[in-house]
């Protein structure tokens, strides 16, 4: 995959600037980014936790993603029950327990267990939660600032190699 800028710890863009990044990474590959319903801020803030916490659309990386979400937010049942109710990721969860089955999925979540280990680490020694729901004015501030206020250290590059990657259909081909 390739690298987005906000996978740098010291990336200086905004997390506005991120998003749009991370949607036209999705774009170029030929995935639809999800987009929100009037009234809800729930898509966007999912992704500004990829950009925070530095990690892309690979299935593995969404389940580290999880991680950093469960230890290293606020958040509340509701905003996280919210996301999974989406149709759009009824879908998809539906589309890979029938592509790649339960077992398959399970043992990639077990891989991935020490580098979440890393992550509980890491969440445990922030200054304080990334909060779930992001307030609009977090939206224009830079990533590397941000990091800094939250004490986030995002994984390396190097700890977010994963070795035989789960490939789906869905998977965005490395250039």
């Amino acid at each position: 995959m390739d690298r987005l800028s906000f996978q740098d710890q010291d990336c200086s863009i905004a997390i506005a600037e991120g998003l749009a990044e991370y949607r036209a990474y999705l774009q170029e590959n030929g995935k639809n980014p999800l987009v929100d319903q009037p009234g809800s801020t729930i898509i966007r803030d999912h992704d500004a936790t990829h950009v925070i916490f530095g990690l892309d659309t690979s299935l593995e990386q969404e389940s580290l993603l999880d991680a950093w979400v469960l230890l290293g937010c606020s958040w509340k049942f509701k905003d996280l029950f919210a996301y999974q109710k989406l149709p759009e990721i009824k879908k998809l969860y539906g589309y890979l327990k029938k592509e790649l089955g339960y077992i398959k999925l399970l043992l990639t979540i077990l891989r991935l267990i020490p580098i979440k280990l890393i992550i509980r680490r890491r969440a445990k020694k922030m200054n304080k939660k990334w909060p779930f729901n992001s307030p609009d004015y977090l939206m224009n501030q830079r990533v590397c600032d941000l990091r800094k206020e939250y004490g986030i250290k995002i994984l390396s590059p190097e700890e977010r190699v994963i070795t035989k990657p789960l490939v789906w259909a869905g998977t965005i081909k490395q250039k």
